[in-house]
């Protein structure tokens, strides 16, 4: 079974568990560089919904266009089905020539061989310039570099205009940590099931964490693959939330829980129960949608003292396929999706801001007020330091659920901070066990 084509305009689901990764020997030697004339098929994967897939095959018909040579097939399913396939799809060797990657797991497909280095593209083929400060190191495995940011997420607080108005409380003095407690104390209303903000140490992923770390000096991983992080920031991080739910500021476990269960659209900010929320800067767009309350953006707070280069942005990336019997021409369309202002103009910020700051200026005129907000964030943040962020190794995801489920048993009453964070500890040991 394979990937839906969007030709057909239709979404089939992909069945079938992960198959075991098996990459060895997928490497596809030296590629060259030079152009390719004749003929060439291109498959292009995405994951997403047929909104997504259509303005992706807008941007294709341009480029199909512009180069009478190539024919890109485009495929696209949902993001759990997607992920699957692209396991099989590798292990067979039969991976898309052009594929969107997640930063989860671009680590693993670029060590096992299954993606084409991009490295002797870039600087020739494949214009690096505007993507960034950190672009390359978003994919840069074992000195290869398998993966490109296509477009950026950041972190933010979004919050609720009117709430935080009512209570004469200015966002722009929330700058700390320490002022975010003290706003959403000041906010809460739990006789009224209505809290400060939202827990995010019950989020999964929790970007707020990674973010919490980094601004501590650590990280969340090494780039052995190990632990980035002690305890003692852990366990900073489960304190301050078990502190604001004893002042009854963020909402009980099981409030939280419930609301977190079906996505965005029951959580507590968009519910009207909560005044705020730890969040990508780009959910601000669909948190809108879901309430007629007017909703604000702001930069997340640091910690006293915070490494001035702790800022992510967490990217949406394109690789090639080591497999590809075209690596020059594969090269030539992720030039193109990362760079042609025509192309991004009309994929907007489907996937969040355009890693490309010519392509977010020219589409900035173009945006309603909340795409405007989270874009110009990130274009803002992007000109502070950010030193690179570690690829992901295997048993990130372990990781995740590792922090969710210490951050529960805290949340519940079964552990104390203390017992949580020991667990943790040894659980991120044996799901990380590099150095």
């Amino acid at each position: 079974m394979t990937f839906t084509d969007i030709k057909r305009r239709s979404l089939i689901g992909i069945a079938g568990a992960s198959a075991m990764l098996l990459l060895a020997g997928c490497g596809a030697g030296t590629p060259t560089t030079q152009k390719e004339d004749g003929p060439v098929t291109l498959k292009v994967a995405l994951w997403g919904d047929t909104k997504r897939a259509d303005l992706y095959q807008q941007a294709i018909d341009l480029y199909e266009k512009a180069h009478p040579n190539v024919t890109i097939e485009l495929q696209f399913a949902d993001l759990t089905p997607y992920l699957e396939r692209l396991t099989t799809s590798a292990a067979a060797k039969d991976l898309p020539d052009v594929l969107f990657m997640r930063d989860t797991h671009v680590g693993r497909y670029g060590s096992g061989g299954a993606l084409l280095d991009l490295k002797d593209f870039i600087g020739n083929t494949i214009n690096v310039d505007d993507l960034g400060e950190a672009a390359v190191s978003t994919g840069e495995v074992d000195g290869g570099v398998y993966a490109l940011p296509t477009h950026y997420v950041g972190q933010a607080i979004v919050y609720n205009k009117e709430v935080f108005e009512k209570q004469g409380i200015n966002v722009a003095d929330i700058k700390t940590w320490d002022d975010l407690a003290d706003a959403a104390k000041k906010l809460s209303d739990p006789a009224n099931s209505f809290w400060g903000m939202s827990d995010a140490s019950l989020d999964n992923p929790s970007r707020g964490f990674e973010a919490f770390v980094r601004q501590n000096g650590q990280e969340v991983f090494t780039e052995k693959g190990g632990i980035g992080f002690d305890a003692d920031v852990a366990k900073k991080w489960l304190q301050y939330w078990k502190d604001l739910r004893d002042a009854k500021a963020v909402p009980p476990a099981d409030v939280q829980t419930e609301a977190n269960s079906s996505g965005l659209t029951n959580t507590v900010l968009p519910t009207g129960k909560a005044a705020m929320a730890v969040q990508s800067t780009n959910h601000i767009t669909q948190l809108q949608a879901l309430t007629k309350t007017p909703l604000g953006l702001s930069s997340l707070p640091i910690t006293e003292g915070a490494s001035k280069d702790w800022r992510f942005f967490p990217p949406i990336l394109i690789s090639a396929a080591a497999n590809t019997k075209h690596p020059q021409a594969a090269a030539d369309f992720i030039n193109f999706i990362l760079n042609d202002v025509d192309a991004g103009l009309i994929t907007g910020v489907n996937q969040g801001a355009p890693s490309s700051s010519k392509v977010r200026d020219a589409l900035a005129p173009k945006l309603d007020e909340k795409q405007s907000a989270f874009v110009e964030q990130i274009s803002r943040e992007q000109q502070e330091p950010a030193r690179a962020f570690p690829i992901r190794p295997e048993g990130s995801e372990q990781l995740t659920s590792s922090l969710l489920r210490a951050a529960e048993e805290v949340a519940y009453g079964r552990k104390s901070v203390d017992q949580a964070v020991t667990t943790l500890m040894s659980d991120a040991k044996r799901a990380l066990p590099g150095k």
